[in-house]
């Protein structure tokens, strides 16, 4: 079985045939099995490891960084040259142009594991391949074996890689620091899942085009989920609600004891991304989720209607 395995970490090949046969070894001979692999683990880990945050190294320093750089400039300016378009000449831009300037900044400034892993190369690939071939064996035995060691070689791997892309993301970190803050605000408050999704959305958008993290306002999603409420009970779909003292965002930010410097409306979908989706391609609503004067975001959602707002 081991020179079967090693067969499997030089090729790629997969280890089912070798897992089926882990049902059906005696107790000593498992034992023998599980302490071999121990052995092996720790190296093959490490040399993996070890090739994965050389490369991320050498993408965040260099010629390729300054390419990088240069390319995020461009891009940033092709998006910001859209935003400032009037609102009718925006329009087919912002799928032509703002959102794929936009997809390519995430590429460039949040790398993907996948991306580090291909720009190892051959040499990075076979060091991969052997270690998850090893990892997804050591896991099966050791739950075979009924180990009280921790059946982690995969989670092991893929948080490796993951933290190899994450530490040559190129976002700010004085507004992660928010991102983090926004977190824990929002778990204080009891704010929705899927509210806080959506305006970490929005947050990510902003930071990829080199504007602020806007601080989430708990009020403000309080304000935003009323009106939400409001326009699916009351059967209108409007920025003047037909509420008393409800008319207009500024008063219904006032209600909960905040302000509003601005509002985006959706309906029809209960996921945040296509709210996010629908109002990035509104230019009206563009303008508001990117204008680098807001500080403050709310997001409230009541069904499959949603209220977006600013605060400054």
């Amino acid at each position: 079985m081991l020179a079967g395995l090693q067969t499997c970490m030089q090729t790629g090949k997969d280890v089912a045939s070798l897992l089926e046969q882990l049902e059906d070894l005696p107790p000593a001979e498992m034992k023998k099995l599980s302490s071999a692999v121990e052995r092996a683990w720790p190296k093959i880990r490490v040399q993996y490891v070890t090739e994965l945050e050389k490369t991320a190294k050498s993408m965040s320093s260099g010629p390729e960084k300054n390419k990088n750089q240069a390319r995020i400039r461009v891009l940033r300016d092709q998006f910001q040259e859209v935003y400032r378009m009037e609102e009718g000449a925006m329009k087919p831009l912002l799928k032509t142009k703002s959102m794929p300037a936009l997809e390519e900044l995430r590429r460039l400034i949040m790398p993907q594991p996948e991306t580090v892993i291909k720009a190892g190369g051959p040499k990075l690939d076979a060091s991969r391949k052997g270690a998850m071939v090893l990892a997804t064996f050591r896991d099966a035995v050791l739950n075979a074996e009924l180990s009280t060691i921790p059946a982690d070689g995969m989670t092991t791997l893929q948080a490796a890689e993951k933290k190899a892309a994450d530490e040559i993301s190129g976002l700010s970190k004085d507004n992660l620091r928010i991102l983090d803050a926004n977190a824990k605000t929002a778990a204080k408050a009891g704010v929705p899942e899927e509210e806080v999704k959506g305006i970490e959305e929005c947050n990510l958008w902003r930071l990829l085009l080199g504007l602020n993290a806007c601080a989430l306002d708990p009020s403000l999603c309080e304000a935003a989920r009323d009106h939400s409420k409001d326009m699916a009970e009351q059967g209108f779909f409007a920025h003047e609600s037909p509420v008393s003292g409800k008319k207009t965002p500024w008063d219904r930010a006032a209600n909960f004891g905040t302000s509003a410097s601005g509002e985006n409306i959706f309906a029809g979908s209960a996921s945040a991304s296509a709210a996010n989706s629908g109002w990035f391609y509104s230019p009206g609503h563009h303008k508001n989720m990117f204008s680098p004067g807001q500080n403050r975001i709310g997001l409230g959602q009541h069904g499959s209607h949603w209220t977006q707002m600013f605060g400054r």
